[in-house]
């Protein structure tokens, strides 16, 4: 089984600059495992090739890592106005010195230019939209789905640069028309696939929550992401955020087969891809 931490992405437009999309628990690990987001050799004790961070939700998967980012050197954060109030009604991300780390919005359906801390430009630009989701774990009130779910809780990331197109959307309730309408056959498509069904942290004794409550659509099934975007052409579709109950991280399973079959892939710690 390959290793497979959470779901956080890097991505660069000229190999030197990096933008991370969303920064999770692990993300020191992530950082001590991948080259290109390490300091050059003989460079300053602090620098960083990150040069921004682009959050897509106020979940503790997307915005944990932030607090490993704090050492002084600088990046932007691009974030909406309700992952922005996330942070900042949070005192333990004042570590975060403003000075350093200015805060920059990103509003769905407008196309943004991704700049550094200093307002230098990093050659990509970023749109988000909203996906069907919920508010996050820490901030429910209730247990009935219909007073939990919200279209501005968690949104998707449309990342471009010379024409080329990544789709990231690590958390989605529901594949929408909306959603299958923007993608075309040259794109990559990052999707969530949290589990494989429904009821799969029920029957496997791992929750109580079902795949709906918890805000995530399941690989399989009539109205899952398979069958989603069966007729959906793209140069390539890939499963992230995966979690531990999925059986399709047992990569001779029945349903690994299946996911590869239909022509999709399975993320995995180290995974890159040249556009």
């Amino acid at each position: 089984m390959r290793p497979r931490t959470q779901a956080s992405i890097a991505v660069s437009a000229d190999g030197a600059r990096w933008v991370l999309l969303n920064a999770s628990p692990d993300l020191p690990l992530q950082i001590a495992s991948a080259p290109c987001l390490q300091p050059p050799a003989g460079g300053a004790a602090r620098g960083s090739p990150i040069a921004a961070v682009i959050v897509s939700s106020g979940d503790v998967d997307c915005i944990a890592g932030l607090l490993s980012l704090r050492e002084g050197q600088p990046f932007a954060l691009y974030a909406d106005g309700l992952v922005r109030k996330v942070i900042e009604d949070n005192s333990i991300f004042r570590v975060l010195d403003r000075r350093l780390v200015p805060f920059r919005p990103l509003t769905p359906g407008v196309e943004s230019t991704i700049e550094d801390a200093g307002g230098a430009a990093t050659g990509l630009t970023a749109e988000a939209f909203s996906v069907p989701g919920k508010i996050p774990l820490y901030q429910e009130f209730s247990n009935d789905i219909a007073q939990l779910e919200s279209d501005e809780a968690v949104i998707g990331l449309c990342i471009s640069a010379a024409g080329k197109r990544v789709f990231y959307v690590p958390g989605c309730g529901a594949v929408t028309d909306e959603l299958r309408a923007r993608l075309r056959a040259d794109d990559v498509l990052f999707f969530d696939g949290t589990l494989w069904r429904d009821d799969e942290m029920i029957t496997s004794g791992a929750g109580a929550k079902t795949g709906k409550r918890m805000g995530h659509v399941s690989m399989s099934g009539p109205d899952g992401a398979i069958a989603a975007f069966a007729d959906v052409a793209v140069a390539a579709r890939i499963f992230i955020h995966i979690n531990n109950t999925n059986p399709v991280l047992c990569e001779d399973s029945a349903e690994a087969a299946l996911v590869r079959e239909a022509g999709w892939q399975l993320a995995y710690d180290g995974m890159e891809l040249a556009l």
